[in-house]
């Protein structure tokens, strides 16, 4: 069974999903069932800055497990946005990749291309799953992009499994010309 796609946004500006989600409904992305206030808390929690947000542990505890645990739930190729993930270090990066094991992780930068995307994302991710995108996108512009990735990953896909069953097709060609 093929992973299914969550592609994460980190940002470095944050964006507005719920106007998104006609646009990436397209692509067939979805987007997980939470609050944005707990998507806030899971980006404190993963840099743990909850005592600079003015938060205890305690209520930012286990935030980024619920986002997982959603996306997980619902079965379809995912879209989630944390804007303050952009600034991790490698470590937060990598404790936030665990939680998407399950996943096949792609990464939406909004930097623009004037700045580089952050390498503690990029040295965790697969070569060619990181994403740069203009930072002057609109809401809806951002989706048709984030379903246009989407679309591509997903036709990536099925080259990859029809390039492996023309060779066991060949195979079996082989095996019954002998």
């Amino acid at each position: 069974m093929a992973k299914r796609l969550f592609l994460l946004h980190i940002g470095p500006t944050s964006v507005d999903v719920t106007a998104m989600t006609d646009a990436l409904a397209l692509g067939r992305i979805v987007v997980p069932d939470v609050d944005p206030e707990v998507l806030v808390h899971a980006g404190v929690e993963i840099r743990r800055t909850h005592k600079a947000a003015g938060l205890k542990r305690k209520h930012v505890e286990g935030a980024w497990a619920k986002v997982c645990r959603r996306a997980d739930r619902s079965g379809s190729d995912c879209f989630v946005s944390v804007p303050d993930f952009f600034d991790a270090t490698p470590e937060q990066a990598a404790l936030a990749l665990d939680g998407l094991a399950g996943f096949r992780v792609v990464l939406v930068v909004t930097s623009g291309f004037a700045a580089a995307p952050p390498t503690a994302w990029t040295s965790q991710v697969k070569e060619g799953r990181t994403h740069v995108l203009p930072s002057d996108l609109g809401d809806d512009q951002l989706a048709a992009q984030v379903a246009r990735i989407a679309l591509i990953e997903e036709e990536a896909r099925l080259d990859r499994r029809l390039s492996k069953i023309s060779k066991r097709r060949r195979l079996v060609n082989r095996r019954l010309a002998a």
